[in-house]
């Protein structure tokens, strides 16, 4: 399994990047609406980058665990806005299946939006669902800035089950790309590493 770790200015470039090209086609979103939870911090820049001060959420579960899902997306926390007549930009990190942001489309359509796009920092190859706007195609696992603790435990598990000694996880986990004080600092003391 491949990985890309991604910094905070990476972030925010590649939030410039679809802020642009949703410029560029001149869609005029009325509201951003983050899907939880990796849609958060992308929505945010994306509001500050189209002048758009009204940003909303919902949450749809899908991934388990690393490249592990449930049977299909659900909306665990509907909308909390009203978007009667809006033109929403939905927005959330990666479209891997793309089934979650299907869902999410679905949804904000269902609430009565008149017209939805779909933005992320990324899309897999194999998405079955284009976004409307992304900045890059990537077929590694995206390691954001917001989530290297529970990106790094999860592997550490699953190369844990996989029979490896805790010397083993942690050379591992640094091979594919994890900073050696995170690694150390995470598994340090853990009786399962």
């Amino acid at each position: 399994m491949k990985f890309l770790h991604l910094s905070w200015r990476d972030v925010q470039r590649l939030a410039e990047e679809v802020a642009e090209r949703v410029r560029g086609s001149g869609f005029r979103p009325d509201v951003v609406v983050a899907v939880s939870r990796g849609g958060f911090d992308p929505a945010r820049i994306l509001c500050d980058q189209l002048s758009v001060r009204r940003l909303a959420s919902l949450q749809i579960e899908y991934y388990t665990d690393v490249n592990r899902r449930r049977g299909a997306p659900e909306v665990v926390f509907p909308l909390n806005a009203d978007v009667s007549g809006l033109r929403v930009l939905v927005v959330d990190d990666v479209s891997d299946s793309g089934d979650s942001l299907r869902a999410a489309r679905d949804h904000v359509l269902g609430r009565g939006a008149s017209e939805v796009r779909v933005a992320t920092l990324h899309v897999k190859p194999w998405s079955r669902f284009r976004p409307d706007y992304y900045a890059e195609e990537v077929d590694a696992w995206v390691v954001y800035p917001w989530e290297p603790r529970e990106t790094l435990i999860s592997m550490a598990g699953m190369l844990r089950d996989e029979g490896l000694s805790p010397s083993e996880v942690r050379r591992r986990l640094i091979e594919k790309g994890f900073s050696p004080e995170l690694v150390s600092r995470l598994l340090q003391g853990s009786s399962k590493t």
